[in-house]
């Protein structure tokens, strides 16, 4: 049964319940007096004035939309923040007005602690425990945004999908903890996008052009995290020490990716390719 069919057979049964919510209600209310011959009428006319209300906060919405994007259109004409997988029509809008002159940052280390984005590290002699969490500065908006651009970034992206392969297979992160690594690197290539003015190009780990067939069919070969490493990070304990040590434990004995790098991540745009290194200069 296809998608669609499901969605349809959910929605009538959805529709059935209400329908049967309504006549258990009309049968309880009858014997007490609550429904008279104007009950109905009136339940219709409040039932059409919440409907003209929803259509005219729609209508408004599309208004406040349709503008927004002009301004967004005016202020980056080439569009270029959306050639960035994961990256859509209201998370650029997003992204666009909150950074707003991406060359008042003097690097991208800068831009890093603005938005937040930057995680902490805990070592101690026997583990590592960057990623443990996130700072609180940085725009709340800016990190909701790059949390959802990202978790979806890392499905089409095969370097993102390298980068949190990588950090919940073999280095033991949860899935938050990946996802902010993913931010971070996102976050890297909104501002190479919007300071050089160039679309992104897709790139192997390697850094080889590919499609977005191709990429999708490597992803799904080489960077898909197994089930049951996602159930054992979610049952993780708080116990932080002894967690990187099951985590180094658990990396050793993790398949490695065929295609992992452990060269610096780069930002590919069209015609040219910048290291995240070269960017922080």
């Amino acid at each position: 049964m296809s998608a669609k069919a499901k969605g349809a057979m959910t929605e009538s049964h959805r529709v059935y319940q209400v329908c049967q919510k309504l006549a258990e209600f009309y049968e309880k209310s009858k014997p007490a007096g609550m429904i008279d011959e104007d009950f109905f009428d009136d339940l219709q006319n409040e039932i059409a004035c919440e409907l003209r209300l929803m259509e005219a906060e729609e209508a408004e919405v599309g208004r406040v939309s349709g503008r927004i994007e002009e301004f967004y259109q005016h202020l980056h004409p080439s569009d270029h923040l959306r050639t960035i997988p994961g990256i859509g029509v209201r998370t650029a809008q997003v992204f666009l007005a909150i950074i707003g002159d991406p060359h008042r940052f003097r690097s991208q280390s800068a831009f890093a602690n603005w938005t937040g984005v930057v995680p902490g590290a805990r070592q101690s002699a026997n583990s590592e425990g960057k990623g443990l969490r996130m700072t609180k500065t940085g725009p709340s908006m800016m990190k909701r945004a790059l949390f959802q651009a990202g978790d979806i970034a890392r499905r089409y992206d095969p370097q993102l999908a390298d980068l949190y392969y990588r950090e919940m297979v073999q280095h033991g992160k949860t899935h938050l903890q990946a996802m902010g690594a993913v931010m971070s690197h996102l976050g890297a290539r909104i501002m190479a996008v919007l300071r050089e003015g160039r679309p992104y190009e897709l790139r192997d780990s390697q850094g080889k052009l590919i499609t977005k067939k191709k990429a999708m069919e490597l992803i799904r070969s080489a960077y898909k995290v197994p089930e049951e490493t996602r159930q054992a990070r979610r049952h993780r304990k708080s116990n932080v020490g002894r967690l990187a040590s099951r985590g180094t434990r658990e990396a050793a004995k993790a398949p490695q990716s065929r295609h992992a790098s452990t060269s610096p991540v780069t930002v590919y745009l069209a015609e040219d390719k910048q290291s995240i290194g070269e960017l922080m200069a």
